[in-house]
């Protein structure tokens, strides 16, 4: 199999020797020739992409039904893999037509690292077809749905743990003296501090279950929906986890405080934001003693975020979007009625603003999400009683880093003893929180106003 390079050698000699003779059409025909040498190369093939037909399902039930190219990918592996079980007839032919017309260089090998086929059969029965697009759409849509994960940086994680080094303090510049003499003394010298962040990716997962028979007509309807509520419920989970995360499995958990929270609880996989002020870092977090939350005590969570002993100004980046103010929906209606508040109808005809914004603090954005539940007035949720109060977070986005090991991965079964679908999406990812000294104590990127009188 010839490579780009002996082929664009091949192709230059080829031309050089035509000389002047070349024609634009001859040029091209060389070029095709030398082209087609490499539709038997898979690697190469599996790397193209395509437009989709703008036709290709025009007049058809799917068309009707308004489904996308993602929609019919999906429903294609659903079926397929019902198929593979002898518990449908699998695809229709107009339907695995319709999926070759619009994504034939949409699939993944078998050798795909962001996900599986949706079952578990030999190759043949679906495990070589892993539609991308629906994969790309589903992961897309909820980080459009989401309000806190979006604005972390994220990297993807060759091991299960990975270590971030990070700088601790920047080197002491110093006053040094002319040398005058050949056997002068070296100059004083500056160390440079570090650390590093520990990011371990940990298990997420929807098991979704719903009766009928998988077949194509009666399937069609749901697919939408199935799609929607994936997106819907990965986005809100992914925020909650990063807000409200806390490993501790016992009855102090600040999700659960007063009861042993179940071992299957997401909250449970890192430690997260509010935890961050809540419980490493006491001494940046500050009541409002059950009063509505004032401007001032906003803007003074600022000043919790100032690390002088390693020259961190956390609350006083030099861009605005850095750091964000969150809160749960009961004391964004509170600040609403600020009468400092720049509110988003001010921002102007061109304003691009994030999902969940409500307003800016300064210059800095509010967003505001369910994610964030009421407390007690230390803070911390209580399993039964007393979670009538607000909380204001704020944080500068670039303290924390997402580390993902799996981004979303989709299988599916049919059940014949009861007449059941099961779907199960899977995800691996991390939270990785900056540090100078290695000890969460450290944390000075996040600061937390509780006990608002909403």
């Amino acid at each position: 199999m010839a490579t780009n390079e002996e082929l664009l050698k091949a192709i230059a000699e080829r031309v050089e020797t035509l000389g002047q003779s070349v024609s634009e059409q001859r040029l091209q025909g060389i070029v095709q020739s030398e082209f087609g040498k490499l539709t038997a190369d898979k690697e190469f093939v599996r790397k193209m992409r395509f437009a989709p037909g703008a036709d290709a399902l025009k007049g058809s039930k799917y068309e009707r039904a308004k489904l996308s190219v993602a929609d019919l990918e999906f429903m294609y592996q659903l079926l397929v893999s019902a198929k593979s079980r002898g518990l449908s007839h699998g695809p229709s032919e107009a339907l695995t037509n319709a999926v070759a017309d619009l994504s034939p260089a949409q699939w993944a090998d078998e050798e795909s690292t962001h996900t599986r086929a949706m079952d578990t059969a030999e190759s043949g029965y679906g495990s070589q077809l892993v539609g991308a697009q629906y994969v790309g759409e589903l992961w897309e849509a909820a980080r459009k749905n989401a309000v806190i994960f979006p604005l972390f940086e994220t990297f993807e994680m060759q091991h299960p743990t990975a270590y971030l080094p990070v700088e601790v303090d920047m080197p002491a510049m110093l006053l040094m003296a002319q040398s005058t003499a050949s056997n002068s003394s070296n100059m004083t010298t500056s160390k440079t501090g570090s650390q590093s962040v520990t990011v371990s990716a940990k298990k997420f997962g929807i098991h979704q279950m719903w009766s009928g028979e998988m077949e194509e007509d009666s399937i069609i309807p749901y697919i939408p929906f199935l799609r929607r509520q994936a997106a819907l419920s990965i986005a809100h989970y992914c925020d909650s986890v990063l807000l409200n995360g806390d490993d501790t499995n016992s009855a102090s958990n600040i999700n659960t405080y007063g009861a042993d929270p179940d071992d299957t609880e997401h909250f449970l996989a890192f430690d997260g934001l509010i935890h961050g002020a809540a419980v490493d870092n006491t001494a940046n977090y500050d009541s409002s003693a059950g009063n509505g939350v004032t401007w001032d005590e906003a803007m003074d969570l600022r000043k919790l975020m100032i690390d002088r002993t390693y020259f961190h100004d956390w609350g006083h980046p030099a861009s605005p979007d850095d750091l964000v103010y969150v809160c749960d929906p009961e004391t964004a209606d509170v600040i609403a009625k600020w009468d400092e508040l720049v509110t988003i109808d001010k921002y102007g005809a061109a304003a691009t603003v994030l999902n969940g914004e409500v307003a800016k603090i300064g210059r800095h954005r509010l967003l505001s999400t369910i994610a964030m539940k009421l407390s007690t007035l230390s803070a911390w949720v209580h399993t039964t009683t007393g979670n009538s109060y607000g909380r204001l977070l704020c944080f500068n986005r670039r303290g924390g880093v997402i580390g993902w090991k799996r981004q979303i991965k989709v299988e599916t079964e049919r059940i014949p003893a009861t007449d059941q679908n099961r779907i199960v999406y899977t995800m691996r990812f991390g939270f990785g929180r900056y540090t100078p000294t290695g000890a969460a104590s450290g944390i000075e990127w996040v600061a937390l106003q509780y006990y608002i009188g909403v």
